[in-house]
């Protein structure tokens, strides 16, 4: 009973802590919107639609409306089209509420054009010194992180004003496997919370950790002895530790050079991705389906959500084995909503996600005929096939989300990642057929844009693969040989690292 009680508490801590995060965001918004510049503005408009995605995936039909309501605002103000944001409000009836809110914001403008900023001025300058004047209006101003910059040796915040020492704390929280340095600065991040590559550690995120503070993890396997200082507007982070980082880095690829016998086959542009830099990279496969959910069936009791597991825990541990950090989203027979998925992924910050299925014929005249692997980025379908695929992978989630809502998704979010998914679904289709082609005969679906709402929500490049063709006679149970398996877990795996040699 006691264990019931305290995860109650913690989802209504988590209920809370989501609600009043963004209900922070939505006020900011009101308060600076209109006074900000056109930059500043695209950078809070792309805040809502972040807040619009969360609100959908945490299905919060509230924060959603509010969302709606100033993304259509904003994409005024921006020249942006804002029909189908417009569309969705009217379905929920609150086109009222846009009216208001445009009018308030309206107002507030009035009324700060009828302000007399200059008086105040002169007032300060007659009671105290220009130069002192200048400092009290300066440590007024609100500590923002504009940007953020490395390379190599460094990591730079780019900020608004320069901070002071005393606005700058940090500390440790280490256990057994990471050693993370946590550096909490007294300001406001102009950009949604980020993870960032740089030499100085394995991994680094910046997010907004309170209203009042930016929080700055540097995790590592080992102890890094990192410093800042502090250079005008700049806050420069950077470590000592980069000449046994490089002697570590070559002593690894001895290492890797003697484990080859034992390994499984690589590709050989995989050379030229260092061992440090793969475990900078996080990415999330996704086994389809699971427990009540069996996916595509074929002969001999061939159920999708086993076999698409199989290939999954494959390709994570020759992407382990290769340096780089795997997450499941399953690694047993269990059930997953789709929304659920990609939310992983993104709690885990991750830079790839891929979805791993198996396709199936609509009947079984065509059960003979169709075959192949196929790889597929979200975007609105162009062929009748990829509608057919993606109609039948959806149908676990697929009605929870309105039609306005899908639009929505198409039209905005994956304008940001389309090209990087596309890229990545080219590579991975590419790899593939290299693998499993080296001892199969195996058709080419070729790369395919589709609706798949698993993949909806997604704030990385993401890709959904059909391994072939459970109902066909004879590439059903070939995608359930363990031999098979392994071409297909190197071919992924192979694609991971092809993209990444591409787009670093």
């Amino acid at each position: 009973m006691g264990k019931i009680t305290r995860l109650f508490l913690v989802f209504i801590f988590a209920t809370f802590v989501f609600g009043a995060n963004f209900a922070t965001q939505i006020k900011e918004f009101d308060s600076k919107f209109d006074t900000l510049s056109k930059s500043e503005q695209m950078r809070m408009y792309h805040r809502m639609k972040n807040v619009y995605i969360q609100s959908i995936i945490n299905d919060k039909e509230e924060l959603k409306i509010d969302a709606l309501i100033r993304l259509v605002q904003s994409s005024k103000a921006l020249g942006l089209d804002y029909k189908d944001y417009e569309k969705e409000l009217k379905t929920y009836g609150k086109l009222d509420l846009l009216d208001k809110q445009i009018k308030k914001s309206q107002a507030t403008k009035t009324t700060k054009k009828e302000d007399t900023p200059n008086t105040k001025t002169q007032n300060i300058k007659k009671e105290i010194p220009k130069e002192t004047a200048k400092n009290i209006t300066n440590n007024k101003q609100t500590l923002k992180i504009l940007s953020v910059t490395s390379d190599k040796n460094t990591l730079v915040l780019n900020l608004n004003k320069e901070p002071n020492i005393d606005e700058i704390k940090d500390f440790e929280l280490n256990s057994k496997a990471v050693f993370r340095q946590i550096y909490d600065i007294e300001g406001i991040t102009v950009f949604v919370s980020k993870s960032i590559k740089s030499g100085i550690c394995d991994e680094i995120r910046i997010s907004q950790y309170d209203k009042n503070t930016t929080r700055l993890v540097c995790s590592n396997d080992k102890k890094q002895d990192i410093n800042f200082k502090i250079e005008k507007n700049k806050l420069i982070f950077s470590t000592t530790n980069d000449i046994n980082n490089q002697a570590e880095e070559k002593n690894e690829k001895v290492a890797t050079a003697k484990k080859t016998k034992n390994a499984v086959e690589t590709p050989k542009t995989q050379d030229s991705l260092s061992t440090k830099f793969r475990r900078s990279k996080t990415i999330v496969l996704d086994p389809g389906h699971g427990g009540k959910d069996a996916g595509a069936v074929g002969g001999s009791k061939l159920y999708e959500k086993h076999i698409v597991l199989k290939v999954a825990l494959k390709t994570g541990e020759i992407l382990k084995d290769r340096g780089y950090k795997v997450h499941y989203t399953r690694s047993n027979d269990k059930f997953i909503g789709l929304r659920n998925r990609t939310s992983f992924a993104n709690d885990k910050m991750a830079d790839l996600f891929i979805s791993v299925h198996a396709n199936a014929a609509p009947n079984k005249q065509k059960a003979k005929s169709m075959e192949g692997i196929e790889t597929f980025f979200l975007s609105p379908t162009r062929s009748e096939r990829s509608m057919s695929a993606a109609n039948l992978e959806n149908k676990a989630d697929t009605d929870e989300m309105n039609y306005f809502t899908k639009i929505s998704f198409l039209n905005f979010l994956n304008r940001e990642k389309i090209i990087a998914s596309n890229k990545l679904a080219i590579d991975i289709q590419s790899s593939l057929l290299g693998s499993v082609r080296k001892k199969y005969s195996v058709s080419d679906g070729g790369v395919r844009e589709a609706p798949f709402w698993v993949l909806v929500g997604a704030l990385m490049p993401a890709v959904l693969v059909e391994i072939g063709y459970i109902t066909h006679p004879t590439e059903g149970p070939r995608i359930a040989n363990n031999e098979y398996i392994s071409k297909l877990a190197i071919g992924l795996a192979d694609g991971v690292d092809s993209y990444f040699i591409k787009n670093r």
